[in-house]
């Protein structure tokens, strides 16, 4: 009987669809079909948009952009983390226009409407001889926020599934990288003029690292490459480093035996 060899690849050939193939031109290109894809995925799913290490102290805050919505993500006096739509329920100004910093209260920079941490609204000028106006009808909107191990997710919709019970097939898989006790020392953002799927299908290989990243793959061998696959609507992997080698600038690591 005829056998197959193996390749260096064999780790990922174990894993292919027979038959799949890139996706056709129109999907990387379109317009109409980006939109539907903003809608069904970007606003439909529960979307990273960064680590609670980033809002260490009450009243810290970064702003992320989801689906073309601006938010707010902040950590509010009890300690709770929160998102907001990054708008005013007055007029719609945007509230805020800084990346990211520290404020013990929100402020609309127009009419000077202020939200406390936990979006309620706590300051309207001259509002209070308004006829039935109610503070307690105009908090900011907020979004579904979730933490995964540390990781801030959040959810356009109006009924999500929980941020648990998507995140099952991965429960205890990171528990010894300690992911929660990571620490953001600094963000650093590429704006690239190419469809999200081509960022996502770059980093989902590393037959291009010889030629394109010729020190890393010395450092972690492009052959070492492995897909793990699991439930879900999860796409993983990982890769082996060298003999002698580190991924940082000490040559240790923190990470539990």
């Amino acid at each position: 009987m005829q056998t197959t060899p193996r390749t260096i690849f064999q780790k990922t050939i174990d894993t292919f669809t027979a038959g799949a193939k890139t996706l056709p031109q129109r999907y990387f290109v379109s317009r109409e079909l980006f939109a539907q894809e903003s809608q069904q995925i970007f606003c439909a799913e529960w979307v990273c948009v960064g680590h609670q290490s980033e809002i260490g102290k009450a009243g810290d805050y970064f702003l992320a952009q989801v689906a073309g919505e601006s938010l707010i993500i902040t950590r509010d006096q009890k300690q709770v983390v929160r998102g907001f739509y990054n708008v005013c329920r007055h007029r719609g100004t945007r509230l805020c226009e800084e990346p990211s910093g520290h404020s013990t209260a929100i402020q609309c920079p127009y009419h000077a409407w202020t939200y406390s941490l936990d979006g309620r609204l706590i300051g309207a000028p001259h509002m209070d001889a308004a006829p039935g106006f109610d503070k307690s009808a105009y908090s900011l909107g907020a979004v579904h926020l979730g933490i995964w191990e540390g990781f801030i997710f959040i959810n356009l919709t109006d009924a999500p599934p929980s941020l648990e019970e998507v995140f099952a097939p991965l429960a205890g898989k990171f528990v010894h990288w300690n992911l929660s006790k990571l620490r953001s020392a600094k963000r650093i953002e590429y704006d690239v003029a190419a469809n999200w799927k081509l960022i996502f299908e770059n980093y989902s290989e590393c037959y291009h690292c010889p030629g394109v990243h010729p020190m890393l793959a010395k450092v972690s061998p492009y052959d070492s490459a492995e897909n793990d696959l699991c439930e879900g609507p999860f796409l993983g992997g990982f890769m082996s480093i060298a003999k002698g080698s580190s991924l940082t600038m000490s040559g240790t690591t923190c990470a539990l035996p």
